[in-house]
């Protein structure tokens, strides 16, 4: 509510049978509206949130339309340790064995991709 018309949220739910641990979506969904939809020149974007249910795995993907950046350049704030993301990392391996990978690039935003194991006991 507090972007008004400037975010657009978007969802394509086609399963709901998994169990994310606590704390692993909302730091990735507030850094697509964070550090993608408000990084655009007139902070106005997307963000869209998808699940999708494959024959061993659940996948759950996070794309924002913000300005992106080169994965294979240094941060532009080397002092940002990134420690949300590395918490969330870790949390998927350590509670279901989960893994978090991120594309992006220049002028095309960024895609976040959750993958929980089928079979993961996840609390």
């Amino acid at each position: 509510m507090r972007f008004e018309d400037k975010l657009t949220v978007r969802y394509d739910i086609q399963c709901e049978t998994f169990s994310l641990p606590p704390l692993t979506l909302e730091p990735i969904a507030e850094n697509a509206v964070r550090h993608g939809v408000r990084g655009n020149s007139d902070g106005r974007g997307e963000v869209a949130i998808a699940t999708r249910e494959y024959a061993d795995h659940y996948e759950i993907t996070v794309t924002d339309t913000g300005p992106g950046f080169d994965p294979e350049q240094p941060p532009k704030d080397p002092d940002r340790s990134h420690i949300g993301l590395r918490n969330v990392r870790e949390r998927l391996a350590q509670m279901c064995g989960g893994t978090l990978n991120i594309a992006s690039a220049p002028g095309k935003g960024t895609r976040v991709t959750i993958t929980i194991p089928k079979g993961a006991n996840t609390p």
